[in-house]
């Protein structure tokens, strides 16, 4: 029976779109900025806790020409740039009303808490644990199992939600069930089905 509903953020919660590189940016300056950005190894070790975000913009702007380095800065914010999936705070809010816990588990540096209270949908949540401080990633089992024994879960009663499949397969090498986000509605009707709403 599931008990506890455990969602990613980017991607789930709040829009994480790093095309905005490309569309703000066209041609061949799009390109490289991506690249630095988010196409960056450095991107996952601000993720995983070894760099915060300073660290990561100036990453960034080593790799690039000097006529883009200003431009580092504002897609390293990439939160500043993007805003709540849309119908998510209205599911959040009635899984709530449910009695449902609800629990964040996601792939994010630090920056995480000076952008959170731009989440809508996390005012009705119970937990949040991110990879930086823990210095664990998704699809990695073992972040599913410290972050379940961080909360007291069971595995088998945990339900977890994210835009990536690799990431669900990895939650389900833990035990947990879970279903890749297609979209609100999508996931009310996902959860209609399976008796959570």
């Amino acid at each position: 029976m599931i008990r506890n509903l455990v969602f990613d953020m980017g991607g789930v919660l709040y829009r994480w779109e790093p095309e905005t590189a490309l569309r703000l940016y066209p041609g061949e300056d799009g390109r490289i900025l991506y690249g630095a950005v988010y196409g960056s190894p450095d991107w996952r070790r601000q993720d995983s806790g070894e760099i915060d975000e300073n660290g990561m913009i100036a990453a960034a702007r080593a790799r690039l020409p000097d006529r883009l380095k200003p431009e580092a800065a504002r897609l390293v914010r990439w939160y500043e740039l993007t805003g709540p999936v849309p119908g998510m705070e209205e599911l959040a809010r009635d899984l709530s009303d449910k009695g449902y816990p609800l629990y964040l588990l996601s792939n994010v540096g630090f920056a995480f808490h000076k952008f959170k209270s731009m989440i809508p949908a996390f005012k009705y949540f119970t937990g949040e644990f991110i990879s930086a401080e823990h210095g664990l990633l998704k699809p990695d089992p073992e972040i599913f199992r410290v972050f379940l024994g961080e909360f007291g879960l069971r595995a088998e009663e945990s339900f977890f939600v994210d835009d990536v499949a690799a990431n669900i397969e990895g939650a389900r090498a833990a035990g947990m069930e879970g279903i890749v986000f297609e979209g609100a509605e999508n996931l009310r009707k996902q959860f209609r089905e399976r008796g959570i709403l």
